[in-house]
């Protein structure tokens, strides 16, 4: 659903300002929720709904809402913004777009226009954004410039001006800019250098032992929503660091200057890095030194360095009650959000009292499952609770 942001507030902008509305509405849409954690809150509360909604509802009625879970977010979207805005007209126009973009997940079409579409906005947003503006006081040659502007910004965000811009003065200018200030404060590219340099301590984490597990890879890149372009600049970051253990305070440095005051932030990255570190069952004392090492650059108490540290810490699987919720749904911890959650959904059915009920069940039979679905949710609601970091 990351379009979301863009056509929403383009499609405002169209009604309240015409052609000009509508391109300060696709960009704002893209800068302001798109690309920040607006998106992220937006789903955790669709998701949050969505479970409330499976604990309440009556077993008879799964088999329907399943069916409508993943086909109604589109349409309504749609449908409500469309009629506000343009009347029957833009009902019919948004419902059949707004099912085409958000209800079809496995449709091929459909996921190479959300792929393409939002590749080009994140890789073209400051010549856009020049566009624009030219545009917005109607003059041909702003446009122009704007667009000129917005490609040197935009190959200066992604690291590619030195290959592309030979001109010394140039580059000279640029860095007396220190554009690096007006790089981190784009949301955007402040997200992609976060990931890169994750990628690269992740790396070397995984090295440090002296072999990068395909489980290593695999958590990694569930840690994270990566775009096409995002994830081939990443795979390439990632393999390059992987050859050697050395040089990974310079990702460090990178956090640190991302992470400033944030505490959250900086004990995020430690309990992600440690998660890489811990991928193939221990933690081995030159992974664990970088990890220190780390910590400290980016400034992370050592009492919260310490708690982290603990909870990787082997101990036997009878003391870890969480361990415990991981086998009542019968996943592994590995395994992401929306694993467990599937694995949730495939359990309340089959254990619903209901269920039993419509099978002429006994009432000590269905006492059981009145008993198992509520070890069930409370294994559930425990793990995305421990989960929320």
């Amino acid at each position: 659903m990351f379009p979301i942001g863009k056509l929403t507030l383009a499609i405002i902008g169209l009604r309240l300002g015409g052609a000009n509305g509508f391109l300060w509405g696709m960009f704002l849409g893209h800068m302001l929720i798109d690309r920040t954690l607006v998106r992220k809150l937006i789903k955790q509360y669709l998701s949050n709904i969505d479970d409330n909604i499976r604990l309440l509802l009556p077993y008879r009625y799964y088999k329907y809402y399943n069916r409508i879970e993943n086909n109604v977010f589109g349409v309504i979207w749609g449908g409500l913004l469309g009629s506000l805005t343009f009347g029957f007209y833009g009902f019919i126009i948004l419902f059949i777009l707004g099912h085409f973009i958000f209800d079809m997940p496995e449709n091929r079409w459909s996921g190479r226009f959300r792929s393409i579409f939002e590749s080009f906005w994140n890789q073209h947003w400051c010549k856009i954004l020049g566009a624009i503006i030219g545009y917005s006081f109607k003059s041909n040659i702003l446009i122009f410039i704007g667009v000129v502007i917005g490609f040197f910004c935009d190959n200066y965000r992604f690291g590619n001006n030195k290959k592309k811009i030979n001109l010394k003065f140039i580059n000279k200018f640029w860095s007396n800019l220190n554009l690096m200030k007006f790089y981190l404060h784009s949301s955007e590219a402040k997200h992609f250098s976060f990931i890169q340099a994750m990628a690269g301590l992740a790396a070397k984490i995984s090295k440090a032992d002296g072999v990068v597990s395909e489980n290593e890879i695999r958590i990694f890149k569930k840690m994270f929503e990566l775009n096409y372009e995002e994830n081939s600049k990443i795979a390439d970051i990632y393999n390059k660091a992987k050859k050697s253990p050395e040089g990974y305070e310079r990702f460090a440095k990178q956090l640190k200057l991302i992470a400033k005051d944030n505490l959250e932030l900086k004990e995020n990255i430690i309990e992600n890095l440690f998660k890489i570190a811990a991928a193939d069952g221990m933690i081995h004392s030159e992974q664990l030194g970088i990890l220190k090492t780390v910590a400290y650059i980016i400034e992370l108490p050592d009492g919260n360095f310490e708690l982290i540290h603990e909870h990787y810490k082997p101990r036997p699987s009878s003391n870890s009650p969480l361990q415990e919720y991981y086998d009542i749904l019968e996943i592994s911890p590995n395994s992401g959000n929306d694993e467990i959650k599937a694995r949730w959904k495939e359990l309340i059915i089959k254990w619903h009292p209901d269920n039993i009920q419509a099978h002429g069940g006994t009432a000590s039979e269905i006492e059981r499952y009145t008993l198992k679905m509520a070890e069930i949710n409370n294994a559930y609601q425990h793990i995305m609770k421990s989960r929320k970091i």
